[in-house]
């Protein structure tokens, strides 16, 4: 299998995996199930699919693919099963069969913690004047130990519980936005609940927030272009206005798609 064949059927189950949720999600919310922050609706579990993990561990997205394909064909095993009384025995008999034959994923590695925000979308459209926003709450709040780079040297870094993380890292991209606006407001925390990071929920809501994190991508992206000279991680561009010779103003973001 080629690398372009092999990121097509990889992309198409991750994107399966997050449109399964987020159709989840707003049948929750539908239902009246799923509260809301933040004027989005939150995830009830603490646990969510990871799509970003299978990127990591090719193998277990294999398996979790071919698992589907098995749940599918025990399911059609039974829809069968409703219509043809002749071999309805047969082919009740091959669900479990199937089940049990089923290459299982590991657990850890497709189910990862979430938060009620980690399918909240970001509201600034990543545009320019959002990242400057975020450019400034970083100058204020987070340079002291993630540094002027984003690589987690800030003069005050040693002196923290845990080493800040190297925000121009893959790590970044391996997060969902939500999960990194939850991390942004409400802090995190070690395995034994001290704090590793202070939340910011108290000094700014969630539309600083999200400025801050779209600052930290472009701060990403632009340091990865001057290290390797490319950007190593897929990020769109900032959404300003662009003027043609002859006509009206138009953003980025009307060409996207």
């Amino acid at each position: 299998m080629t690398p372009l064949a092999e990121a097509d059927w990889l992309n198409a189950l991750i994107g399966f995996m997050q449109a399964a949720q987020l159709g989840l999600l707003r049948l929750l919310a539908w239902l009246g199930i799923a509260g809301t922050s933040h004027d989005q609706s939150t995830w009830p579990w603490p646990l969510r699919l990871s799509g970003e993990n299978l990127l990591i561990d090719l193998g277990q997205a294999r398996r979790l693919a071919l698992t589907l394909l098995v749940l599918a064909a025990a399911l059609l095993a039974l829809l069968l099963a409703l219509a043809w009384r002749r071999q309805r025995i047969v082919l009740v008999a091959m669900v479990p069969l199937l089940l049990a034959a089923a290459p299982w994923p590991e657990a850890h590695v497709v189910l990862v913690p979430a938060h009620p925000t980690s399918f909240h979308r970001s509201t600034t459209g990543f545009s320019a004047a959002s990242i400057a926003q975020g450019r400034a709450l970083y100058a204020q709040h987070c340079i002291g130990c993630h540094g002027a780079d984003g690589r987690g040297q800030g003069p005050l870094a040693a002196a923290q519980p845990v080493w800040p993380p190297n925000l121009s890292s893959p790590l970044l991209w391996r997060r969902a936005d939500g999960d990194l606006l939850w991390r942004v407001l409400h802090g995190t925390q070690d395995r034994h609940g001290a704090s590793t990071m202070p939340a910011f929920d108290g000094q700014f809501g969630a539309r600083e927030a999200w400025a801050l994190i779209d600052f930290m991508k472009a701060q990403g992206a632009g340091q990865s272009l001057r290290a390797t000279g490319f950007w190593a991680q897929p990020i769109g561009l900032p959404d300003v206005a662009v003027r043609c010779e002859g006509r009206a103003p138009r953003t980025f973001a009307s060409w996207r798609g």
